[in-house]
């Protein structure tokens, strides 16, 4: 397990991290504390976490593939955008005003993002995805204003990489929406596209391993997901 290794290896001196959850010393594991630690508890999620590696995710289906832009407007294959990497996928649109849509989901990746400074080497394997559903509005240069914040970041090269992707079209578009059983409805406002919130958990191999919706987008819950596939791996 790559980023558990690459945290810190202890020489027989003392040393600290902000973050050190994992440290291997004389090929021993040292006792842990979880990834979740982190993060700040929510008031509305009223619940802790269950212990990494505790639990067995599903492997729901295969993630759908399909072509996507990214910032520069360069196209992409979204399987291999994904392969290698444990994955974050969400899919939202940025004029989205709905309370409990896009607006839960972006803050709960950029909390995720920004605290993941705090977790050395889990960028190696792990990134965050973010896939507009109204590719006529967000266009190359619309998710490219958005991401700038990300770009610029000083810090970018310590936090998770965050794809920010849009799609030339529905024709490109749709059969990415109904592979992951993302649902959207334009019927009734051209302006406001309803949807379900969903967030999905896609593994290195490309299996969905999770899917997230209302009440349980908790950063914390998120974040131990992710450890427990990390921990998958590590077991023979």
């Amino acid at each position: 397990m790559r980023v558990l290794k690459k945290l810190l290896v202890f020489s027989g001196v003392t040393a600290t991290l902000p973050a050190l959850w994992y440290t291997l010393m004389a090929g021993q594991a040292a006792p842990t504390r979880p990834f979740a630690d982190v993060f700040t508890p929510h008031e509305e999620f009223q619940f802790d976490p269950p212990k990494p590696g505790s639990y067995t995710l599903n492997r729901f289906k295969t993630a759908p593939d399909g072509r996507v832009l990214d910032v520069n407007g360069q196209t992409h294959s979204l399987a291999a955008l994904t392969k290698g990497k444990i994955n974050l996928v969400s899919f939202v649109y940025l004029m989205c005003g709905d309370e409990n849509g896009c607006p839960i989901a972006m803050s709960t990746l950029f909390e995720i993002h920004d605290t993941s400074q705090k977790l050395p080497g889990l960028r190696e394997d792990v990134q965050l995805i973010t896939i507009s559903f109204d590719p006529a509005r967000d266009t190359v240069e619309a998710i490219n204003s958005f991401a700038y914040p990300l770009q610029i970041d000083a810090n970018a090269d310590q936090k998770l990489k965050w794809h920010v992707l849009t799609s030339s079209g529905l024709t490109d578009l749709q059969p990415i929406l109904d592979g992951f059983g993302q649902v959207i409805d334009r019927s009734n406002d051209q302006e406001v596209i309803n949807h379900l919130l969903r967030m999905y958990l896609v593994d290195r191999e490309g299996i969905v391993r999770n899917v997230y919706g209302l009440g349980t987008i908790d950063p914390r819950l998120l974040i131990t997901d992710v450890e427990t596939l990390l921990l998958e791996e590590s077991r023979p």
